[in-house]
């Protein structure tokens, strides 16, 4: 299945289904779930909603003992033995795109007040 065709709330509510289906297929109730995972019943109804916050998330996947499927998820970026090679160390911030460096007028600022 391919999310590139759907909106983030779409998106949003089939990893909520998928979260229940795997509740369901270990056959908890929403409140047992909640108990094991530290979080409140109403938490898992808004995650199998398809809302909620990633740290409720981490809980209710560490319950259904499916952590492994965060790296699946968001697989760590990887550095290629050219990058290594020229920048010497993992990049740990972004730089202005090259077109905004080139051309000072493309960084828009706020004027000032003229008093």
């Amino acid at each position: 299945m391919s999310f590139y065709g759907q909106s983030d709330s779409q998106i949003l509510e089939t990893l909520g289904s998928r979260l229940k289906g795997y509740r369901l297929r270990m056959n908890l109730t929403q409140d047992d779930m909640a108990e094991r995972a530290g979080l409140s019943p109403s938490t898992i109804k808004g995650l199998e909603a398809g809302r909620g916050r990633l740290d409720s998330l981490v809980a209710a996947l560490r319950v259904l003992h499916q952590l492994e499927s965060l790296e699946a998820f968001l697989p760590p970026p990887s550095i290629s033995p050219m990058q290594i090679a020229t920048l010497g160390k993992p990049r740990k911030r972004a730089s202005r795109s090259s077109q905004a460096s080139n051309n000072p007028s493309a960084i828009k600022k706020r004027d000032k007040p003229k008093w």
